[in-house]
């Protein structure tokens, strides 16, 4: 019992407590290791690393989850109150995330947050007071990060290890795990864990992945795709081959006879030795692969080139899809986190949201839809505008200038009119 306490007072002071070696031996350095890994559990999630390599090894992962992060990351943030209104004045939380740190803005920090969460599941923020004059926010790759659990599933802190080898400890409280729902993975060290959309996928991305292999093969190395040979029983010398071969290389080569065969009057044979048309067909299937991947992100495939089996009439609705049904509830998801966090670490209480009126593709849907509305009968139009709220009403007629009150005394100040002009009417 004593080794194993010792073992752990050293690992946690960098003091070796190692125990006394018995007479004429020695204590091996690895003992501490061996007591800490008894009562740690180590999380090394091999499947993080797999997942975040495939956005770097993968084409199709990686426009799928780059568009989506930059195109969110790109979308304005403001502070707002219990009824969704702006808040005037200085937000500390908003100014902290639009400048996290010395080398990033908020853009950078949401994209790789987002990638992370895209890619693996799982996105780590760390925020870090008293640097400089204020505080500091950084993202931590989940490749480099392990959550260490003690036996009954508790966890204990975060060990990081930089790009230069050190290894860092965070405390708990020091960092915010944003993370998908996983039902899934239910092991010691993966429960803590969020599930990767990769993984349903993941058939998928090896499928394209040697898909898009093959077809860079075949053009960087397209190697011989066919032997002529005489049919005789006599061998061809060597001097005479060399000499045939080079006539042939100088006559066949250029891209101008790419994939060509030469015709010859000699009496020669052909053996194909090129793929044949049964191969070629594994080389297929590269689009229908883009369109499992995009559906698992929730992503129109035509906005990857993918007209063929679009059910939009244009690529406007594709993007007003993305954005209501991808890119703001992703945004939102990943703010909501962060507020909560950050208004805990700093005392205060805000509400970071994606400002929506300042995406042009669902400003221009409200104003078709505004559209339509006009062209309705006007009992079914009023109807219809009866059951909208005022900030519907607000978001619908772009009049989020307009606060509550003066919108309000507007739309009485009209039905006022308008009865009034109607009884003048029926008393004239």
């Amino acid at each position: 019992m004593s080794n194993r306490l010792d073992g752990i007072k050293s690992f946690f002071t960098g003091k070796s407590y190692l125990p006394a070696a018995p007479m004429g031996g020695s204590v091996s350095s690895s003992t501490t290791i061996e007591v800490l890994k008894g009562f740690f559990n180590f999380n090394n999630s091999g499947n993080t690393n797999k997942f975040i390599d495939a956005y770097g090894d993968n084409p199709l992962v990686y426009i799928i989850i780059n568009k989506i992060a930059t195109t969110t990351a790109d979308i304005d943030i403001i502070n707002v109150d219990e009824d969704g209104e702006e808040v005037d004045g200085i937000s500390v939380v908003k100014e902290l995330l639009l400048k996290p740190n010395s080398e990033q803005i908020y853009q950078d920090l949401m994209i790789e947050l987002e990638e992370a969460l895209l890619s693996c599941g799982n996105a780590y923020l760390l925020h870090i007071q008293g640097i400089g004059a204020g505080n500091e926010l950084r993202s931590l790759n989940p490749k480099q990060l392990e959550l260490e659990c003690r036996k009954n599933g508790e966890p204990i802190r975060y060990k990081f290890t930089d790009a230069y080898g050190i290894v860092h400890y965070y405390e708990l409280e020091e960092v915010l795990h944003i993370k998908t729902s996983n039902i899934v993975n239910i092991g010691s060290t993966t429960v803590k864990q969020g599930l990767s959309p990769l993984q349903a996928m993941w058939v998928v991305v090896q499928s394209s992945s040697e898909k898009f292999k093959a077809g860079a093969s075949i053009f960087k190395n397209r190697g011989i795709i066919g032997i002529l040979t005489n049919k005789s029983d006599a061998p061809m010398l060597p001097k005479e081959r060399e000499r045939l071969q080079g006539e042939f290389d100088k006559e066949v080569g250029g891209a101008d006879k790419y994939n060509k065969i030469k015709i010859s009057t000699t009496d020669l044979s052909y053996i194909q030795t090129g793929m044949s048309p049964s191969d070629l067909k594994l080389l297929e299937g590269v689009m229908s692969d883009l369109r499992l991947l995009c559906a698992a992100y929730g992503m129109p495939s035509v906005l990857f080139n993918d007209n063929d089996s679009s059910t939009y009439n244009n690529v406007s609705e594709a993007k007003i899809t993305a954005y209501s049904d991808v890119y703001v509830p992703l945004g939102n998801k990943i703010l909501d986190s962060i507020t909560q966090f950050l208004n805990k670490r700093l005392n205060v209480e805000e509400n970071i949201v994606l400002d929506i009126t300042s995406i042009e593709e669902l400003r221009a849907s409200t104003n078709r839809l505004l559209q339509t509305i006009n062209s309705m009968d006007t009992r079914v139009a009023q109807r219809f505008i009866e059951v909208l709220s005022i900030d519907e009403l607000r978001a619908l007629g772009n009049l989020e200038g307009i606060n509550n009150n003066e919108l309000v005394a507007t739309l009485n100040g009209k039905e006022t009119n308008s009865e009034g002009d109607s009884g003048t009417q029926e008393e004239a």
